[in-house]
């Protein structure tokens, strides 16, 4: 299944992240138009990937919605006219506000865990960048940067873990996965790519590079 993670989102992308999903390559989907009245507001609400903290998700607006949990506030402003978007962490206990550093590629609000906060860019739907901050102190670190495939969702753990495909060239798969819809996916114009699990202790920083693979469809 893929996710919805594409440069200038829409107000109603963001309002159903919690059940984000879209039809495979090639089939089309048969949900039903959402209307929104503002201001809305949506306790206990997951924001972001799976395993992510939950929140309350308050919009006032289709440019403006802010997330609050335990011990911070996350504001994110969309620019108009931009596939960008300004997101602001407002920590409680000091009222501190601290701005995430634009990406070149824009910028857009993934979730949170604890006090690691993941932000989203690139330019295409299929391979994306993520950046992962933390939050020590009154300060923000960025402690971690990959790619990753956007049609395999990435998933924070309850250890601490994200677990995410990146991509890689068909000659480094050692094993090649069970690829059904291949065929389907070249007669809809796609190309077959390839991802290999990693996974990324946010505590200890550690890296580790699985000998599982994914197949997905590109563009």
């Amino acid at each position: 299944m893929s996710i919805r993670i594409v440069a200038g989102m829409t107000f109603l992308a963001l309002l159903a992240w919690a059940c984000q999903s879209e039809s495979k390559p090639g089939k089309k989907s048969n949900e039903p138009s959402v209307e929104v009245s503002f201001p809305y507001e949506k306790a206990d609400s997951l924001f972001g990937f799976e395993g992510c903290d939950k929140g309350l998700y308050r919009a006032d607006s289709a440019e403006l919605f802010e997330l609050t949990y335990s011990t911070y506030r996350v504001q994110v402003k969309n620019r108009e006219n931009l596939p960008t978007s300004e997101i602001t962490l407002i920590i409680d206990s000091t009222g501190r506000r601290l701005v995430f550093p634009p990406l070149s590629e824009g910028s857009h609000f993934q979730g949170k865990w604890r006090n690691f906060f993941f932000v989203d860019a690139g330019t295409g739907p299929d391979v994306r960048q993520l950046t992962i901050y933390k939050e020590e102190n009154g300060v923000l670190y960025q402690i971690y940067q990959t790619e990753y495939l956007s049609h395999e969702a990435p998933m924070v753990s309850a250890s601490g873990s994200l677990w995410y495909y990146r991509p890689v060239e068909e000659a480094d798969v050692s094993e090649k996965p069970n690829c059904p819809d291949a065929e389907q996916w070249r007669k809809d114009g796609f190309r077959i790519g390839y991802g290999q699990r990693h996974l990324f202790d946010l505590t200890q920083r550690m890296l580790v590079r699985k000998s599982e693979y994914t197949c997905v469809p590109r563009q």
